[in-house]
């Protein structure tokens, strides 16, 4: 590759510049997508709560103008839900464009057009990974293949039972109008086809579709292990991969069962192929436009334009194809509904194909080039030619310009597919927003028309607030009662007593090191090298190894708010229900969610301060343990302990009354400080009893009367934490039940719930209706503020520009 035409630097740097600025638009496109995910579930549920509304009134018998109340609000949904999956689609395309870090050119073409040989001639692929024939189409499966300075290799995403069924055998069953696919593996291998021409089939229009059933149905032994195994990805080496890519051969004795390309959902190859080249360019191999029954407007490029930045049609000049064809035409509207935003002309360019086997003279390549340069110029589409069997034309005459295109274009196009979205989501959301005015509206003027059930929804919801009183102070007599006879938490107290031991038996276990005599050997090379180092170096491991233990004290805190919480949301829930407060550790969290919705301001003002409690409280160790630990110090002793230690050092040996110690060497006095002996006789320190020992046996007590002191704060914390929930349950009582006017709270949040509150005062007749409408009405409000989620994305957007 070192003789042929490189990729010009420029062109590496500006694309690389585009997919930076790709990325920097990740977090806008992801919250596009959340927001308009949750604006289609509150159409959904807004329309499945008009549909059992509805069916309430018909079920009860309900007045005539209240039934066909109904009628404008169950049409209009499937209208918008259609186009919300249009706008879906859209949103899903720009998610999947900024979150890639290539930049993909995707190739087209009819069967024997050279679309297979110019892949090949650009990647220096076999034709095991990039088949082609010359009398069949060949490509099964669409291939994506990427440049790569590593070891090349290929990559199977392999369907499930279930998107093998969705994506591929539904879609040909509608065609070949079959009816629903078969449910699973079992019924597909039961089931029988008409076969293609028969006069079971409807009609000749469903043969190209019911070969490749019959071709899918016949060859399932083949890949039916590859649908229903564990792995969803397997690699495949190069000499191997044919047949999960291409059609059989049957001309060159292939098995015609054997067909594991049904069981790919795409392929993803990674080979070395431009020389020196930087550039994160990828290849996307599509299926043959125009291919017989292959319906690939739905089965492949829908699956693949998610991955394409730019689509390239091949066209080969011989005497069939000459001119423009409607097969060309064919794919131009394909890649306009592709293109998702991108100007036509930016997404979508042709190349011409200069066979100089059969077209010597080039007569054939000037007539066609002509023919497609002039069809194209009307929307102002680049054609470009090249022989695709010559590397040095492909990259020189094609790449080159596709890429210096797109090097220009890309940031532009990144952003017009992003616009695109969003202004299709904006406009849909207030076609939403619209319907949720109108749904909300219609059921406040259909509850008028109702029996007045108001006054008797006000003393039910009064009722409960009072039974909760009950209830909840139930709660905080309990806290109060175990603050008063001095009980520490239980969740605590058992994390101070196993910090306690560890760090006890951590002590006695000559400090991390066993026993005594380990941690003399381990230290004393270190010691005699610099005493003053070695001790500040042991202080520090023995307050980090302290540090470490009582740090694990912090999770007990939380789960003795943990505890309080549950207790609050069972006490609610036992008169809320699960419905308004879900099970679960999230339950409160979830509830205060629900009372800032319903506007039950007092309600969710009391949750909120529950639900800070951990912050509030703080960090055991932070608080409590560190200042203690900091007593650790080398050169800072705490007082002498009131209590005996739990550590006591080991008795010390008898010394010998004096030693000889040699001229001019070191000896040891009996209080630690060393002097150089002149051959007299000096009292010397036994073994037991020198520096080191005595370095042992400081840390020793000093680390026991630390743990001693934390013992003691601790329990007191443990004490305090009792109190502190008894006054944080008392807390939420006094605000949830005590603030003045908060029936009114009680209202908002019960009101879409009454059928559950109270089964047996709206279950039935009117009282019934009633509730599903408040419902319905409380989701249209619900939908209505979802909506602006999106909107006030575009509004944003375009104050920002």
């Amino acid at each position: 590759m070192a003789d042929e035409p490189v990729i010009e630097t420029e062109i590496h740097d500006r694309i690389n510049e585009a997919l930076a600025g790709r990325r920097s638009q990740r977090s806008f496109v992801e919250q596009l997508h959340d927001g308009w995910a949750a604006t289609v579930a509150g159409l959904d549920d807004l329309a499945a709560m008009v549909a059992a509304a509805d069916g309430t009134a018909q079920q009860e018998g309900a007045d005539a103008e209240v039934r066909m109340g109904f009628g404008e609000l169950r049409a209009r949904p499937g209208a918008l839900r259609k186009r919300a999956g249009d706008v879906g689609r859209q949103v899903d395309a720009a998610v999947a464009r900024v979150r890639r870090e290539t930049v993909n050119i995707g190739v087209i073409g009819s069967t024997k057009v050279g679309k297979s040989t110019l892949l090949r001639t650009i990647t220096n692929l076999p034709d095991t990974v990039v088949p082609s024939t010359e009398f069949q189409p060949t490509t099964a499966s669409a291939s994506s293949i990427y440049h790569t300075s590593g070891a090349p290799r290929a990559t199977l995403l392999l369907h499930t039972w279930e998107s093998f069924r969705d994506e591929y055998l539904a879609p040909l069953h509608e065609l070949a109008k079959l009816g629903p696919a078969p449910r699973d593996v079992d019924e597909f291998r039961r089931h029988r086809y008409p076969a293609a021409g028969s006069a079971e089939a409807a009609g000749a229009g469903a043969d190209d579709y019911l070969r490749k059933l019959d071709a899918a149905h016949r060859s399932l032994a083949s890949y039916e292990r590859l649908l229903l195994g564990g792995e969803r990805s397997i690699s495949v080496g190069f000499a191997e991969l044919r047949p999960y890519v291409a059609y059989p051969r049957k001309d060159d004795g292939d098995p015609v069962g054997v067909q594991p390309y049904h069981a790919v959902r795409s392929v993803r190859i990674e080979q070395p192929f431009l020389a020196g080249a930087a550039t994160r360019l990828g290849l996307i191999d599509l299926p043959g436009a125009g291919e017989a029954g292959l319906d690939i407007d739905r089965q492949f490029l829908r699956q693949v334009k998610n991955e394409i930045d730019l689509l390239l049609m091949v066209k080969r000049a011989v005497p069939t194809s000459a001119a423009y064809l409607a097969e060309d035409s064919y794919t131009r509207t394909l890649a306009d509904s592709a293109r998702g935003g991108v100007p036509l002309v930016d997404y979508y360019k042709v190349v011409v194909n200069h066979d100089r086997v059969t077209d010597t003279a080039g007569k054939f390549f000037e007539k066609t080039f002509q023919s497609v340069r002039e069809t194209q110029d009307e929307r102002g589409i680049e054609a470009l030619g090249a022989d695709v069997t010559d590397r040095g034309e492909v990259l020189g005459r094609l790449l080159n310009p596709l890429l210096r295109h797109l090097a220009a274009r890309l940031a532009e196009m990144d952003r017009a597919v992003v616009g695109e979205a969003l202004r299709g989501a904006a406009e849909v959301a207030g076609e939403i927003s619209a319907y949720a005015t109108a749904a909300l509206k219609r059921a406040r003027e259909l509850e008028m028309l109702l029996p007045d059930q108001e006054d008797e929804f006000r003393t039910l919801a009064e009722k409960l607030r009072n039974n909760l009183a009950v209830d909840l102070a139930g709660l905080v007599q309990r806290y109060d009662a175990e603050t008063a006879s001095g009980t520490a938490d239980g969740s605590l107290t058992e994390a101070i007593g196993t910090a306690v031991g560890e760090a006890r038996a951590w002590v006695r276990d000559g400090l991390g090191y066993g026993d005594r005599a380990a941690w003399l050997e381990e230290v004393r090379g270190q010691f005699v090298h610099g005493e003053l180092e070695t001790k500040q170096d042991e202080y520090y491991r023995a307050k980090t190894e302290i540090t470490t233990i009582f740090g694990r004290i912090d999770p007990s805190l939380d789960e003795a708010v943990q505890r309080l919480w549950d207790e609050v949301a069972g006490t609610l829930r036992a008169r809320l229900t699960a419905e308004v407060v879900p099970q679960g550790p999230n339950a409160l969290a979830e509830l205060l969610a629900t009372a800032e919705s319903r506007r039950a301001r007092i309600l969710a003002g009391a949750l909120t301060s529950l639900c800070d409690l951990k912050e509030d409280y703080g960090s055991v160790v932070l608080r409590v343990t560190q200042p203690i630990i900091r007593g650790i110090h080398w050169d800072q002793r705490p007082a002498p302990a009131a209590d005996p230690p739990s550590w006591t050092p080991p008795p010390r040996k008898a010394a010998p009354p004096v030693q000889q110690a040699k001229p001019g060497g070191w000896v040891i006095r009996p209080d630690g400080s060393r002097v150089r002996s002149q051959g007299s006789v000096v009292p010397v320190a036994p073994a037991g009893n020198g520096p080191i020992e005595s370095l042992y046996d400081e840390l020793c007590a000093v680390v026991d009367r630390v743990i001693t002191a934390l013992e003691t704060a601790l329990k007191d914390e443990a004490r305090l934490m009792t109190r502190t929930l008894a006054a944080a349950a008392d807390r939420f009582f006094n605000t949830a039940i005590r603030t003045n006017r908060n029936e009114r709270d009680y209202e908002n949040l019960c009101r879409p719930f009454m059928r559950t509150i109270w089964p047996d005062h709206f279950t039935g007749g009117a009282a019934r209706l009633t509730a599903d409408l408040s419902r319905l009405a409380e989701q249209a409000r619900r939908t209505g503020e979802l909506t602006t989620a999106v909107t006030g994305l575009s509004t944003g957007l375009r104050t920002g520009h």
